[in-house]
């Protein structure tokens, strides 16, 4: 109603205002809200709960993408804010009378919302930590939210999700003059496969968040981040020898992993630092995603403009080939460190070895990083320090255990451990 105000009295700033300021707020909360009520609901099945939620906010704006200009045209710029306002606002309202998060005591498949078991009598059994080598299913930490914000973790998880974005934004926004500059090809052909595009990218964030239910919200990244940077340092060769049917293949992989990176992020907070930090956890992810569109775009646009001012025309594949590479940079800055993300219980807690730096995992390997090299640590080696760690907690004194527990507070959730019970 701002905006509408703004367009009826030709005030450009009351239109900013509401249109961008206050639709803009609107538009977030009403896309993490029920991201963040659906981890909650289906604990066992995060990753398709959040694949279809991001699936319904962008099917949402490619199925009513063509509704305002010709509503515009037929009543009018002031009378189309309104009716849409109305139309939006009587739909969300409804669906916040419904709206809720799981009851106390909720469970679905023998698991609560924190993802522990939970048997006939509503008791939660004791976690296997040792089945968590390869996904995401240990108990999610005891963190408070500013703890998991400074978390190592988090940082991590926010610059890894900064990478995977960038191309989708930066070079992605740009396919339909890519089409018809450098391929030759009309308006019509270059808007139907923006089409597709946005179809793609529907499909990926059903596709790779369903993927990481099975295979890992880490494997997943890897899996995504490796196919961008393929394909990213692929691009500047194909668009030089006009290889169309190879461009838009690579296309639309890039774009089906710019979305599943969007579709596998609330299921990959929720299991890092639990249900009750995600709603302001992916709030703050999703900034990565807006400071890669806004400062990515305007470097984009300034190397562009700079090579147009130099000479080159937009039929030249160069003013898009150079700033393929920055991109490719970013992209491969995002991979490298979500090797680093620690998703297994026994990454986190096992004490460091002697000259150790850092430590990762990879599909299930753990490999220690170190004044010693590379070193890959074997699966009877890994067994028997966690094994000699257990062991070390449950000859803790209490006031010891209280320390631990401060420290780690995953252990005081975890019934597998020794002396956990006596806290």
């Amino acid at each position: 109603m701002i905006a509408t105000l703004g367009v009826h009295f030709k005030i450009l700033g009351l239109i900013y205002f509401g249109y961008g300021v206050v639709g803009g707020s609107g538009l977030g909360l009403c896309y993490i809200s029920p991201v963040s009520a659906l981890q909650k609901w289906f604990p066992d099945r995060r990753g398709v709960a959040a694949g279809f939620a991001v699936c319904g906010f962008g099917a949402g704006s490619i199925a009513l993408a063509k509704v305002p200009g010709p509503l515009a045209e037929s009543i009018g710029l002031t009378k189309t804010f309104m009716t849409l306002g109305f139309v939006y606002f009587g739909i969300m309202f409804f669906c916040c009378l419904i709206f809720r998060v799981p009851p106390p005591g909720f469970q679905v498949n023998g698991m609560d919302m924190y993802r522990n078991k939970v048997n006939a009598n509503g008791d939660i059994e004791a976690f296997n930590t040792d089945k968590t080598a390869n996904n995401v299913r240990n108990p999610a930490a005891s963190l408070s939210l500013i703890d998991s914000i400074f978390s190592s973790e988090y940082r991590l998880i926010y610059l890894m999700f900064f990478g995977n974005s960038i191309a989708g934004l930066v070079f992605l926004s740009r396919l339909a003059n890519i089409v018809k500059d450098i391929f030759i090809k009309d308006p019509d052909t270059a808007a139907t496969i923006v089409s597709i595009n946005g179809g793609f990218n529907l499909a990926g964030r059903l596709f790779f968040s369903t993927a990481s239910d099975l295979l890992g919200r880490k494997n997943c990244y890897i899996v995504m981040l490796t196919l961008q940077v393929i394909i990213l340092a692929s691009l500047p060769t194909i668009m030089a020898v006009k290889n169309y049917p190879a461009f838009l293949a690579c296309i639309w992989i890039l774009t089906a992993c710019y979305g599943g990176g969007f579709g596998t992020i609330p299921a990959f907070l929720c299991d890092m630092f639990g249900p009750s930090n995600i709603g302001a956890l992916h709030g703050i992810i999703l900034t990565a995603w807006a400071i890669a569109g806004v400062g990515g775009g305007l470097l984009f646009t300034a190397i562009y403009n700079d090579l147009l001012a130099n000479g080159y025309t937009v039929s030249n594949e160069w003013i898009y080939s150079k700033n393929l590479y920055w991109i490719l940079g970013v992209a491969s800055i995002g991979f490298i460190v979500i090797m680093f993300v620690r998703t297994n219980i026994r990454d986190r807690l096992l004490p460091k070895a002697q000259g150790e730096f850092t430590r990762t995992r990879l599909f299930g390997k753990f490999i220690r990083i170190g004044s010693f090299g590379i070193k890959f640590v074997s699966k009877d080696q890994e067994d028997m320090e966690w094994a000699e760690y257990v062991e070390s907690l449950s000859q803790s004194t209490p006031s010891n255990m209280d320390e631990i527990k401060g420290a780690h507070p995953v252990i005081a959730d975890n019934k597998d451990i020794p002396g956990k019970t006596e806290l």
